[in-house]
């Protein structure tokens, strides 16, 4: 978009009025300003990549009354720009996928029959609600894209926020100036306390960047792609969360394999050369077992997953409800309440307000939601798994910039189901934005190509036709 003549001396004359009233507050009424303008000149993709990045590094470890106000601004923006493309106009809004609507009826008759038949009904009530604006969230996403250029722009937003959450723990490692902290590995996550959910973010990006490399044949794209490949692995290795580095190694699989056979083998037998060495030569297994907490084990995962599956025993059915396992997760305490590890219980139970331990998305769903909610849990990645390899074949004649967009968005999310065996966020959490949204926004962008016959053969279109009837 050009602007004209008098729209530039209309702007630079709004602009320095502004400057002169703002006065002291210069720097940020000129930060607002240039975003005013931005917003002007490229319109509401602006706006989108906006609202993710503010999302996903404004909401973390700071004040309540900042993150409610972000959220609020964020979700609103949304809600604007749906409705000024819709209106009320019922008939008009996108629809999601048939297979999609069962799913979703099936998780909130879990959640809804576990807390009517729970001991705490009430605790659900709350985590439902938030679910319900959750996936609100996430449709108006879905229902905002009105082509490729606006998924693009969402994973160029992610990647952004990516990559200020990557300079925020450098950042962080560079002031502390040491990996250890009397004798413990030091954990550098900046602007999100949580490692578990700061390293999603890099194992959404690292695939994009890796389609990148793959697809660019230009010195100076490689350059950036190899620079920032670095830098989000760097941030990676300061989280130190193991669970991240197996769902990154994952995704690099499975894009090798589908993309470059050949890289795919080197990579398996890198693998376990590196394996090898490992177990092999002593300083070498020192280095790694110091750089990736390995000789702290399952830290404490197996405690809790022991603790989860005696929950279950108890409550197969309809498992404790929604939120009751604050309330009951000291009655199935796994070990003595003064030892060590019960200390560590302890104050990771307080760390994360009550929420559910169990580190794993499995035994999350069915210790809370009861059987119903295994089913969930496992229903979840057989329609993503089907939903993406269908969209892979499909484009796989297509464009090659498209396809080996497809194949990084179908690895990411991937990595978040393998990391999910030892984590309980990143999927279904309640909706908790910063550790689910990113998923869920990956889905969604999938969910269109999927249904999306553009620039498809007549052949492929009517294949499309038959898939989505399923």
């Amino acid at each position: 978009m050009e602007l004209t003549n008098k729209q530039i001396v209309l702007i630079s004359f709004i602009l320095v009025i502004c400057a002169i009233l703002i006065g002291e507050n210069a720097f940020w009424g000129g930060i607002g300003l240039l975003l005013i303008l931005l917003t002007y000149i490229y319109g509401e993709r602006f706006i989108l990549a906006l609202v993710i990045i503010s999302l996903f590094t404004l909401v973390g470890d700071v004040g309540q009354s900042l993150r409610t106000f972000v959220q609020i601004i964020d979700f609103s923006l949304l809600g604007y720009l749906f409705l000024k493309r819709f209106g009320l106009r019922f008939y008009s809004y996108p629809r999601i996928p048939r297979f999609l609507v069962y799913f979703l009826l099936l998780y909130y008759f879990s959640m809804i029959a576990s807390s009517v038949m729970s001991d705490y009904p009430i605790s659900g009530l709350g985590l439902i609600a938030r679910q319900t604006v959750f996936f609100v969230i996430v449709y108006l996403f879905y229902a905002l894209i009105n082509d490729e250029k606006d998924i693009r722009n969402y994973f160029l937003a992610l990647t952004i926020a990516s990559f200020i959450l990557a300079s925020s723990s450098i950042l962080s490692f560079a002031i502390e100036g040491s990996f250890f902290t009397e004798g413990i590995r030091s954990r550098f996550t900046g602007l999100i306390g949580n490692p578990d959910v700061v390293s999603a973010f890099y194992m959404i990006s690292i695939p994009l960047i890796l389609s990148f490399l793959f697809r660019y044949k230009k010195k100076s794209i490689i350059t950036i792609n190899i620079l920032l490949l670095l830098f989000f692995s760097l941030a990676l290795f300061l989280t130190i969360s193991r669970s991240a580095f197996l769902g990154v190694y994952t995704s690099t699989v499975i894009m090798f394999y589908i993309l470059k056979r050949r890289y795919f083998k080197w990579l398996i037998i890198s693998t376990v050369v590196l394996v090898l060495a490992v177990v092999l030569f002593e300083p070498l297994n020192e280095i790694i077992t110091l750089s990736f907490r390995i000789e702290s084990g399952l830290a404490k995962r197996d405690y809790l997953w022991a603790t989860s599956v005696d929950i279950i025993k108890d409550y197969p059915v309809f498992g404790i409800g929604p939120g009751a396992y604050k309330y009951i997760f000291f009655n199935y305490f796994p070990v003595m309440l003064n030892s060590g590890i019960g200390t560590i219980l302890k104050e990771l139970y307080s760390l994360t307000d009550g929420s559910n331990l169990s580190h794993n998305y499995f035994l999350f769903l069915f210790s809370e939601l009861g059987i119903s909610g295994l089913v969930v849990a496992l229903a979840l990645p057989i329609i993503y798994f089907r939903v993406g390899l269908k969209t892979i074949k499909k484009y796989k004649n297509s464009s090659q910039e498209i396809y080996y967009f497809i194949v990084a968005l179908f690895a990411g999310g991937a990595s978040m189901f393998v990391r999910s065996t030892v984590d309980s966020i990143g999927l279904l959490f309640y909706g908790r934005v910063s550790s689910d949204l990113p998923f869920w926004i990956l889905f969604g962008s999938l969910i269109y190509f999927y249904n999306n016959s553009n620039g498809l053969s007549n052949a492929q279109k009517s294949e499309v036709k038959i898939n989505n009837t399923y």
